[in-house]
């Protein structure tokens, strides 16, 4: 219990981190809300940062020196125009103008501070930001500015002076090491947002996979199995050497002339108040679908053609005690049953076509009661067109 709790505590942190970086910007969602977050949070903490040097060194008795001045003036533009262009919905627009001024200032601060101040070891972290400020579907733009930050970190660690014309060598190695601790911190908050994004992108997909597998296979009217799961299950049955298994197939009656006198709205009410009471009879290991229109299937596995009439009889007498509500009346409605037994002949289509022979007899018997087939019941002739009355 106690490693659950901090397991619990440690994927917190990544969420509360992803959180903060993802917060909405521009009204968009998704990959691009989450790399427009992304961008408006650095933005704002970029203009925050360069205000705060700026006033710390002006507050020095030296005072601020005027190219630096500058300097801090057009990132503040720069970020800002980022900000702008994220609220308006330009993420794109937002990632290349952040990531290019924040570039070209590391790499100008390097030149007037040196490159033993460190300033320019923050675009070691912008390998790494790339991923979170532009989509999957702007990889080229990510490559693009590792590229860029890859090149603007060698051109301030090689063609820099070591100690630039607004530093000291005293004042070099305390920058330095503010610089590479704030670098360092940088990659890993950055690693650790990555990580839960992976690890979020993975579970929504793996959501969306079941999401889809769960239509492609249930009757979206009266959530029961389609015939695909179903046909799986009889297709399996059916190979399974020494096991029987039984099939009904039940038809509610008088369907069509519930359609024509009450309306297709009513006809479908009834079928989901049926498809549940259903739903409730059969057992676990029971493979209940919708077989099409107003005919409904059971595969009952390992069980025998007597069990298996005993169960659609309490399914029939069930499902005719309660009358279905719909609008301001009710339907009594009733089912007839058709039942058959298959074995291991590998040819689930002919316990099928029992079943439904079988719910043919139920049908001219009088509708709202049991037939069966059993397997070695003879072969009957194609059913004709026109010989069911719902």
């Amino acid at each position: 219990m106690a490693g659950d709790e901090r397991l619990l505590r440690g994927s917190r942190v990544p969420a509360l981190l992803s959180t903060f970086f993802e917060r909405r910007a521009g009204g968009l969602s998704g990959p691009e809300g989450s790399a427009a977050g992304t961008v408006h949070t650095f933005a704002l903490l970029s203009i925050v940062s360069t205000v705060g040097f700026a006033a710390r060194f002006a507050a020095s008795p030296d005072g601020l020196p005027a190219a630096l001045i500058g300097l801090d003036t057009a990132l503040v533009l720069a970020f800002a125009v980022a900000l702008v262009a994220v609220a308006r919905g330009h993420q794109l627009v937002g990632a290349v103008v952040y990531l290019a001024a924040a570039t070209a200032g590391m790499v100008a601060m390097a030149g007037m501070y040196g490159w033993s101040a460190g300033h320019h070891l923050y675009l070691i972290a912008a390998a790494q930001l790339v991923f979170l400020m532009f989509t999957d579907r702007q990889r080229g733009w990510r490559w693009l500015f590792v590229a860029v930050s890859a090149s603007g970190f060698l051109v301030a660690q090689l063609a820099t002076p070591g100690v630039g014309a607004y530093a000291s060598v005293e004042q070099a190695g305390a920058t330095f090491a503010v610089n590479a601790v704030g670098t360092a911190t940088l990659m890993f908050v950055l690693s650790v947002v990555a990580q839960h994004r992976a690890g979020a992108a993975q579970e929504e997909a793996r959501r969306l996979a079941e999401r889809a597998e769960y239509l492609a296979n249930t009757d979206p009217l009266t959530g029961l199995a389609n015939r695909r799961p179903v046909m799986a299950r009889l297709e399996e049955l059916a190979a399974a050497d020494g096991h029987t298994y039984a099939v009904a197939i039940a038809d509610l009656d008088r369907f069509k002339q519930l359609n024509d006198d009450f309306g297709h709205a009513c006809g479908d009410r009834v079928l989901a108040a049926l498809g549940e009471r259903l739903r409730g009879q059969v057992r676990v290991t029971d493979q209940l679908g919708r077989w099409g229109g107003e005919e409904f299937i059971v595969v009952l596995a390992d069980t025998s053609l007597a069990d298996a009439a005993v169960m659609m009889e309490r399914m029939r007498r069930i499902v005719g005690e309660s009358p279905v509500a719909c609008g301001d009346h009710t339907h009594r409605v009733t089912v007839s049953v058709g039942v058959s037994e298959g074995c291991a002949d590998r040819a689930s289509h002919r316990v099928v076509k029992r079943a439904d022979d079988a719910l043919y007899d139920a049908k001219l018997a009088g509708r709202d009661r049991i037939r069966t087939r059993p397997y070695d019941d003879a072969p009957t002739a194609p059913t004709p067109i026109i010989r069911r009355t719902r």
